[in-house]
């Protein structure tokens, strides 16, 4: 019986296919037209421990002249007190109780005086300066994200590969994935009634932007975030596929009813990627362990020797595991959203 061997080769083939086929794409470069005012909206919750130097790499990304800042706070901590220590403007929007991060942004965006409205998570850091994205922000570009790196190197080498397809999607018309380390959109385009609340803000910005009719891509700023550590690392990546699992099933409808082809046909490959894809490679491990278990070995040992060779061990450990993890989230995501989880150790 082929039929296991056939889902391993369409499993791991038919991304390779997809990311060759478009990973020269490349964004047309553009000259920034000078400093505008921006809002930049920081959801916060016990983060005293990081804001301090979240603030000052905002401060040294972008002139203060023309930044607003926004703290939405719902901590318990010293989140408030660290950041009104360095002295500078800052408009703290305090929550009653922690409700999730989609009402923090939200309330953010309803406090935004500016059009440009920038939103970050306060453990991220922008290696870029914050003009390199926003300079995009005219025409029929109405959302813009970065591409991100971490401190764990497994992680890095999955980001590497959907780095070079969140840009090239870009280039192609617009990504449906956005990244909280930084997404920015004209707040003309889109108000904070018209975002659901749901996980994954960021890629339902991007995706509700690009069904108004305006591009939603990725810029090469790069962000840094931490991954956390342990056990932490695991529901941290089962919660972030969780949210977009939920993010693709719930806009799958109105794609499907959109005109534009070229989106439609980026948002259904990743839809196949995180939520279809991934079962292919369940099913075909266990079909070839059960009818072809000589095949079965030889692939194993293919899957250690990768595992050996630099080029490829990074890819291999990144890989793997995250198909797994978008299979336990679609599980976790049949029990609703999960719009407040406990904090994971960073």
């Amino acid at each position: 019986m082929l039929l296991g061997l056939e889902l391993l080769t369409l499993h791991f083939s038919e991304p390779l296919a997809y990311f060759f086929a478009i990973k020269d794409k490349r964004i047309a470069e553009v000259e920034a037209e000078g400093y505008k005012p921006v809002s930049i909206i920081i959801p916060t919750y016990n983060e005293g421990d990081k804001i301090r130097d979240k603030l000052l790499n905002v401060m040294k990304s972008y002139p203060l002249e023309y930044a607003e800042i926004i703290l939405v706070d719902s901590s318990t901590d010293n989140t408030t007190e660290v950041a009104k220590s360095l002295g500078i403007p800052i408009k703290i929007v305090k929550e009653k109780e922690r409700r999730g991060k989609i009402f923090a942004v939200k309330e953010g965006i309803r406090n935004a005086s500016n059009d440009i409205v920038v939103i970050t998570d306060a453990d991220a850091l922008w290696d870029d300066p914050l003009i390199d994205a926003i300079k995009y922000l005219k025409g029929e570009i109405g959302a813009v994200s970065c591409i991100k790196r971490s401190n764990r190197g497994t992680e890095n080498a999955y980001r590497n590969f959907y780095n070079v397809i969140r840009l090239s999607e870009s280039a192609v018309y617009s990504t449906p994935i956005f990244h909280g380390e930084l997404t920015a959109f004209r707040k003309s385009l889109l108000s904070a009634d018209e975002i659901p609340n749901a996980g994954a803000d960021d890629s339902s910005i991007a995706t509700l932007i690009a069904l108004k009719g305006y591009r939603a891509i990725c810029t090469k700023v790069r962000a840094f975030e931490y991954s956390p550590k342990g056990l932490d690392y695991f529901s941290w990546k089962t919660r972030r596929g969780l949210h977009l699992v939920r993010h693709f099933i719930r806009f799958l409808p109105k794609v499907m009813r959109s005109k534009n082809r070229k989106y439609k046909a980026i948002f259904l490959e990743e839809f196949y990627l995180h939520l279809i894809n991934p079962w292919f490679l369940v099913l075909g491990v266990v079909l070839t362990a059960i009818y072809l278990p000589k095949l079965f070995l030889f692939l194993l040992l293919v899957l250690l020797i990768a595992l050996v060779i630099p080029q490829t061990r990074e890819l291999v450990k990144a890989w793997v595991p995250n198909q797994f993890f978008l299979i336990m989230a679609q599980f976790k995501a049949l029990r609703g959203e999960f719009l407040m989880w406990k904090k994971e150790s960073k």
